[in-house]
């Protein structure tokens, strides 16, 4: 006698975006091995003109005989190490820590985006991550976190950017060779950033203990970050790129570049891939930062800020197509926006909540399962649901918040339905934070389904501001000595529920509440349903 959540079907259209424009396509398969050393002379010469060449080559040459880490180096030397090896690996345990995204629906009308968006006048002045395999930190806290916070405060990014060396001293690999992009989103949420002119930049060193500063730099902690995947798949979803950038959030990307990336590059806005890049024979990895989009622009493309200089590109900055970037970026990870000063508390929690039918999930028109308020935060199905009844929400929040659901067992106990966690799984792939404002039906891969036990089920909707364990929510819901469910959920949040809140149903059968609600409280609404069989 429950609501469980079950995986949608294999040929589920799950709204996906995949905009080819510009060139490129479906993603190569990637070969095991580079071009070989020899290959690579004509790319050395150009870079390095002579200087150092000897002892490139004799690194190189050292490299050519040695397995790969598997990290991902970003330099221009360890790129060229890598091109003898196997290019760029990123680590499938890494990337599948990361929640995914859960994406705006794009139907007409609804969730329009900008035709352009850059976050260039947030950036600071390009920087050169020199010999250093740093790339990823660039990127990261350089880059993505210097713009995060200069957006959200106004303040001038040159005077508050944040130190590169400071995050890669605590995700380094192996003899200092790369990182992976998880790693620095993580210890960005952990232990934050501190500023270059507290941690300055040394290429030469990646060794120095960045503990000393944690104190300091867990006062810039983001807030969190998700995989801009298309569901739980390798697949870069190109719309969630865009919602992120339009909502001032920059994305940090992993992407195979060549030698038409580097010296060709030099001077050049646009990014074309050239000879034996579409085999991606003789590639490497290399994480670069997102920073705005044009639709219009070469016939659609992503702005790229780089790492290597103000010589490469224009200022540091170049262009890719999108198609070109899906078939060549290997990863791409959305930081959550920061807000504005004060604004996240000076803003109503207001959401509107449906539930949709699996078979009216791409329908032009949404056919919303028809609810009542029964009084309080109490709703029911005005219909009742047949066995099997497959459905997803609907979420349209007009401020950042978290969403929780939850299910009644058929013991009286309760259940976590999302995030959802597979059978296996310890950790869930879904994200509940909906820091991207907007419309969206989720979750993208499931849906919620009736099974054939009892006549009556229950779901609850918890939404805040705040995170909220929902874990230990659930524990507190189910031990609670209340026998009504809704009375049981009403329970385990007492101190944090609003009690003011204004919660009613709409003339199209959906769930309206608004709160001026502090940051440390929650909306909770309960749905029931009758249950007939088929």
């Amino acid at each position: 006698m429950a609501i469980r959540m079950t995986d949608d079907p294999q040929d589920q259209n799950q709204n996906d975006y995949n905009d080819n424009s510009g060139g490129g396509g479906n993603r190569p398969s990637i070969p095991g091995g580079g071009g070989g050393l020899i290959a690579l002379l004509p790319m050395l010469l150009s870079l390095f003109k002579g200087k150092g060449i000897f002892l490139l080559l004799i690194l190189g040459a050292g490299a050519y005989f040695l397995l790969g880490k598997g990290g991902g180096g970003c330099n221009v030397a360890d790129i060229a190490r890598q091109f003898s090896q196997s290019g760029y690996n990123f680590s499938p345990e890494q990337f599948n820590k990361a929640s995914v995204y859960e994406g705006l629906e794009a139907e007409a009308g609804k969730n329009p985006l900008p035709e352009a968006v850059s976050l260039l006048r947030y950036a600071p002045t390009r920087g050169d991550q020199g010999s250093q395999g740093s790339c990823v930190a660039w990127s990261s806290a350089y880059a993505a976190q210097t713009i995060l916070t200069a957006a959200a405060t106004g303040a001038d990014p040159n005077t508050i950017v944040f130190s590169p060396s400071y995050l890669y001293n605590q995700i380094k690999l192996d003899d200092c060779q790369g990182s992976y992009v998880n790693l620095a989103m993580e210890a960005m949420q952990k232990n934050g950033g501190v500023p270059l002119s507290s941690y300055p930049y040394n290429p030469n060193d990646c060794g120095r203990d960045a503990s000393q500063y944690f104190n300091t730099g867990r006062q810039n902690t983001i807030h969190g970050y998700t995989r801009l995947t298309n569901g739980n798949t390798q697949t870069i979803n190109v719309r969630a790129i865009k919602e992120h950038l339009s909502k001032d959030a920059p994305v940090v990307i992993g992407m195979m570049v060549g030698n038409s990336f580097m010296q060709d590059m030099m001077g050049k806005e646009l990014w074309t891939p050239q000879g034996m890049d579409a085999s991606m024979v003789g590639m490497g990895g290399h994480a670069m930062t997102i920073i705005g989009y044009d639709d219009r622009k070469f016939g659609g493309a992503f702005q790229i800020m780089n790492s290597w200089g103000r010589d490469w590109g224009k200022d540091g900055i170049g262009w890719v197509r999108y198609g070109d970037f899906q078939q060549y970026a290997r990863e791409a990870y959305g930081i959550d926006a920061l807000p504005k000063t004060n604004d996240i508390a000076a803003k109503a929690l207001e959401c509107n909540i449906g539930l949709v039918a699996y078979e009216d999930v791409n329908a032009t028109t949404k056919k919303y399962m028809q609810l009542r308020s029964t009084g309080g935060n109490s709703f029911q199905s005005v219909a009742p649901i047949k066995v099997g009844t497959r459905f997803k929400m609907e979420v349209t929040n007009a401020t950042p918040c978290y969403v929780y659901i939850f299910s009644r067992q058929a013991d009286g106990s309760s259940a976590v339905l999302f995030p959802y966690l597979k059978p296996g799984e310890t950790v869930s792939k879904h994200s509940p934070y909906f820091g991207i404002t907007g419309y969206r039906l989720f979750p993208k891969g499931q849906s919620m389904e009736a099974d054939a036990d009892g006549n009556k089920d229950y779901i609850a909707i918890v939404t805040s501001k705040s995170e909220l364990d929902y874990n230990k929510l659930n524990q507190a819901i189910s031990a609670s000595a209340q026998t009504d469910y809704t009375a049981k959920v009403n329970d385990a949040l007492k101190g944090i529920l609003a009690t003011n809140a204004s919660i009613s149903s709409t003339g199209d059968g959906r769930i309206y509440f608004k709160v001026n609600a502090g940051e440390t409280r929650a909306v909770a609404t309960v749905v029931a349903f009758d249950k007939v069989a088929n």
